[in-house]
């Protein structure tokens, strides 16, 4: 994927979180936004593009983005200073001029919003569900003015660090998780057109369904294991296996369950389907058969994830036998 904007920068900010050890240069993981304005002007001069507040904000009146004021302002061929100079006329253009927003200005506070909320500052919940209400606005409006609803949503993403795809799944259920229901059914009817992966936003509406009428939710629960059978896509039947477990449909997960075990390959899928059935057992109150995947999941401990795995493992045979002679 090509980043566009901020977004490889916003990406090896968050990776440098995960992997204090990765490789960087420090300019292109530094905090812009704890600089000082003299200090984000004093490194334009270094690069000789000598500005003032009010010059700068002329320049902004000629330009569409803070990338196209980066291309005017530094016209040698040398990548590194010139994205220097762009991270440090992106942060100006950010202060300065709130009132000329552009793409990547957008997305970069929609990135940061993001980030805070994954942080658990749920306080800015308010502004980054108004974020996600005007990404929308811009997608409808690409539509309408005769865009491809997908290739719209590919372009705007490119200017994001986060996978948004994801990141909307991830808070309509945790949305859904609140009782917020409502919210949750206009983020999914708003962004259904767009996403890619659409069978996991048909997970989230059996969730919806359910909520009002059960006897539906388990029709689509079978359509969709039905579709799942038809082209695998193990992780989205696990995350369908953890849901049954929560609103307790034992037949359905067991039908699940088949399912996943044929699907297997590695350690680390082996490990997931440990996890599910350990979470299983317990939700029915099967102390031995807990302990027991427990111990299997101990076992796992010291192999190699990656590891492809045969159909006849010998704890995929245990886990065959132990959850289909084991009703709730």
């Amino acid at each position: 994927m090509t980043y566009q904007g901020r977004a490889l920068y916003n990406l090896l900010q968050m990776n440098l979180k995960q992997n204090p050890a990765m490789e960087v240069e420090q300019w292109q993981v530094e905090n812009y936004r704890d600089l000082f304005q003299e200090e984000l002007f004093q490194r334009l001069e270094k690069r000789e593009i000598f500005l003032s507040e009010e010059n700068f904000l002329l320049y902004v009146e000629e330009c569409d983005s803070p990338e196209d004021l980066a291309d005017c302002l530094y016209l040698e061929e040398n990548y590194e200073k010139h994205e220097q100079v762009y991270l440090s006329v992106f942060e100006l253009w950010r202060r300065l001029a709130p009132h000329k927003q552009s793409l990547s200005l957008f997305v970069d506070e929609f990135d940061h919003l993001i980030e805070q909320y994954e942080e658990g500052k749920l306080e800015i919940e308010d502004e980054l569900q108004a974020a996600l209400s005007s990404f929308q606005m811009i997608l409808d409006d690409n539509v309408d003015e005769g865009g491809d609803a997908k290739d719209g949503y590919h372009f705007f993403s490119a200017f994001s660090c986060h996978d948004l795809e994801i990141f909307i799944y991830e808070y309509t259920s945790h949305l859904i998780d609140a009782e917020n229901n409502t919210l949750a059914s206009e983020l999914l009817e708003g962004f259904y057109p767009y996403i890619d992966n659409e069978r996991w936003f048909d997970l989230i509406r059996v969730r919806l369904v359910t909520a009002a009428d059960p006897e539906e939710g388990k029709v689509m629960i079978e359509r969709l294991l039905t579709l799942l059978k038809e082209e695998p896509e193990l992780y989205l039947l696990f995350e369908t296996l953890h849901y049954l477990i929560h609103v307790e449909e034992t037949e359905q997960f067991q039908m699940a369950y088949s399912q996943a075990l044929d699907g297997v390959e590695t350690r680390e899928d082996l490990r997931e389907l440990l996890l599910l059935t350990a979470e299983y057992f317990n939700a029915i109150e099967k102390e031995k058969e807990e302990a027991l995947v427990n111990e299997l999941l101990e076992g796992q401990k010291e192999k190699d994830l990656h590891e492809v795995i045969d159909s006849d493992d010998e704890t995929l045979q245990v886990l065959r036998g132990i959850v289909t002679l084991s009703p709730a």
